[in-house]
């Protein structure tokens, strides 16, 4: 049981410093104690509309999002974030889908774990995931004001 929590520290830091975060992400809560200091809303690109004329409309990263999501929960003093929802909203123009989204949205929750985690469960979110779910899932075709959620 030791080596399995030591492996899961050394895999947030090793996703961590993957993504260039500080701040590991996580999938989920960890199950050992720790204090919430509330939600995180990130957002990055461009939204895109009805009216967009523009074909190459500039597509995002995912790995840029997860880093500005660390980088929130840092300023807000955690020393982790939970991933809780993550939107991926893609561009489709005459019938073609642009490859990348054009618009990332991560929900997280900071949270501060104790000094000495290592009794802690970790699970880092792995970010050629995120983007394997952002494509597998099946597209929605949506109004821009329904894709944005206004």
């Amino acid at each position: 049981m030791a080596t399995a929590l030591v492996a899961a520290l050394s895999t947030v830091s090793a996703a961590a410093a993957e993504s260039g975060a500080v701040v590991p992400v996580l999938w989920e809560s960890p199950g050992c104690r720790h204090e919430k200091l509330g939600p995180l809303v990130v957002q990055t690109g461009e939204r895109v509309s009805e009216i967009t004329q523009d074909e190459r409309v500039p597509t995002v990263r995912y790995q840029r999002a997860v880093v500005r999501l660390a980088d929130a929960a840092a300023a807000k003093g955690a020393n982790a974030v939970v991933l809780r929802q993550h939107q991926a909203v893609y561009f489709t123009r005459l019938g073609r889908k642009s490859q990348d989204p054009v618009f990332i949205k991560l929900d997280g929750a900071a949270i501060r774990l104790p000094a000495d985690a290592s009794h802690c469960m970790l699970v880092a979110a792995d970010v050629a995931e995120l983007e394997r779910r952002a494509r597998t899932g099946k597209p929605v075709n949506v109004s821009s004001r329904h894709a944005y959620g206004e």
